[in-house]
């Protein structure tokens, strides 16, 4: 059972996206490019603010973005990292910036 979206007082959606959402945000950014966060939703047709429709581009729609599992190359790095330095994440993200 999908939850019905919710709307803030300025009458943005908020909430999951739904894969029309996508969509549309998918193929807006392939066409146009992001020139700017902060209007395109109004271009692309998307009742979302533009912090959201950047995140949701960075964070999962971006074709260079991986999703699934670690490569055994991956999960060795972490492994090596984590014996390096333990729980301490601080150094651990210093050298996957430099990678």
């Amino acid at each position: 059972m999908v939850r019905a979206p919710f709307y803030d007082k300025n009458g943005m959606k908020k909430g999951a996206w739904s894969p029309e959402e996508d969509h549309k945000l998918r193929s807006y950014i392939e066409k146009f490019g992001h020139w700017n966060w902060r209007e395109l939703p109004k271009y692309a047709g998307l009742e979302r603010c533009g912090k959201s429709c950047r995140l949701r581009w960075m964070n999962y729609l971006r074709p260079d973005v991986k999703h699934g599992n670690y490569t055994e190359e991956e999960d060795a790095l972490i492994m090596k990292l984590h014996q390096e330095y333990g729980n301490r994440l601080d150094p651990v993200l210093a050298s996957s910036w430099l990678c």
